[in-house]
């Protein structure tokens, strides 16, 4: 109670009053819970307090899909612990000397936090045995099965005992997922935390048709607009964060991105800098953001649209985190329209358009909100002459309005 009391915790949230209890008493649990939730504390609060301070072997395990996302987790479950001697977590992950992480698995943690490829490297080497562990934790399943962890997790998920406790926690559950869990569960309780669905959550969620040759200007009328604190950009390539944060800086809005090239300690700088606001807009591909939980994200922007709709989810939720509030603003070029509707038809999300013409400034002043992309609204409408028209080029003479 002292750990939680240090970390402000005061009510649960949804997901951590569903899940704490199940899980303090052994049962599988299979948990649907969206990003920012506070999905770490609903497992890790039981974790710590189920753990044998006497023991000196590995009794948990939890599997993230990044490096950021286990450096995140094993930081939580340090501040849950830090009021309970005896429990010492350790995280492993690729990026980081792998001789000194074998110097501290010999100081015995009783907690893990691992990535799939990392645990798996150690367990080839002999360096961790999990012989001993009642509680294995798939955080963010959904995104290790897409970044190709299948594999790995089924070898770890088998090379524990039977009578091990297993968790999944996703965004998503997909019929991958269902499968691990019928081949991993014994009995599994399936919860279910809706995300409000996004058209209710703390997030307002605009979109804006932009060519790609106008994304720059776009964005950086948005920006000296918006006045935002900190600031969040996703594109689609490793080369595109690196380029457009240099673009950026050029621009007068000083920049840094995070992609995988980057070496775990080139990250950790960058990260510092943008949680310290010494630079108030991070680029970042999608794979690099997991595990991105910074307080204070005021804006994500979408400079390139997700591929698909999960991937949307999870980079707006990066925002509007712990009861705040947050701004999302899509891309969207011509030839995207169908994308953003995939979108739409999935989450339920309303997005309201707007426009970032950069070359009619003066029409920003007074912007009336345009028409909300919805599931009603997702489907072609009759125009007037007889010909069909998608609902978001509908009304375009219209005044605009933004966030």
């Amino acid at each position: 109670m002292r750990g939680l009391e240090k970390m402000n915790f005061q009510t649960p949230s949804p997901v951590q009053a569903a899940a704490i209890e199940p899980m303090m008493n052994g049962q599988d649990l299979l948990v649907q819970a969206p990003t920012g939730t506070g999905k770490t504390a609903a497992f890790g609060i039981p974790l710590i307090e189920r753990i044998d301070t006497t023991s000196r072997h590995i009794q948990a395990v939890v599997l993230c899909p990044t490096r950021e996302l286990a450096i995140q987790t094993a930081s939580v479950l340090r501040q849950l612990a830090s009021c309970k001697p005896g429990i010492r977590t350790l995280a492993l992950y690729g990026g980081a000397p792998i001789s000194h992480q074998i110097t501290s698995l010999k100081r015995c943690p009783q907690i893990i936090i691992a990535t799939p490829g990392r645990l798996m490297d150690h367990m080839q080497r002999r360096t961790t045995r999990l012989d001993q562990v009642n509680c294995i934790v798939l955080d963010e399943a959904d995104r290790m099965l897409d970044m190709g962890f299948r594999d790995d997790i089924a070898t770890i998920l088998l090379s524990s005992p039977g009578e091990r406790q297993t968790v999944l926690f996703s965004a998503t559950v997909s019929e991958e997922i269902k499968k691990i869990a019928a081949t991993h569960q014994n009995d599994a309780q399936h919860i279910c935390i809706e995300k409000e669905t996004l058209q209710k959550s703390q997030v307002k969620q605009y979109y804006a048709q932009v060519q790609r040759n106008s994304k720059m200007p776009a964005l950086l009328e948005l920006l000296e607009e918006q006045k935002f604190g900190l600031c969040l950009v996703f594109v689609a390539t490793k080369a595109m964060a690196e380029n457009l944060a240099t673009q950026l800086t050029d621009a007068g809005h000083p920049a840094d991105s995070i992609h995988g090239d980057l070496h775990q300690r080139q990250r950790n700088k960058v990260m510092q800098r943008y949680r310290e606001g010494k630079i108030s807009l991070l680029v970042a591909t999608d794979v690099a953001a997991r595990g991105i939980d910074v307080t204070g994200i005021d804006a994500v922007v979408n400079y390139d649209i997700p591929s698909d709709p999960d991937s949307y989810v999870h980079r707006i939720g990066r925002t509007g985190r712990a009861d705040r509030n947050g701004v999302s603003y899509t891309f969207v070029s011509s030839n995207e329209r169908g994308r953003l509707q995939d979108i739409v038809s999935s989450t339920k999300a309303k997005i309201s358009q707007i426009s970032l013409d950069p070359s009619e400034p003066q029409k920003r002043e007074g912007r009336g909100e345009k028409n909300q992309v919805s599931r009603k609204t997702s489907r072609r409408k009759k125009a007037g002459n007889g010909s069909s028209e998608r609902p978001w080029n509908e009304n375009r003479s219209k005044m605009k309005k933004g966030a």
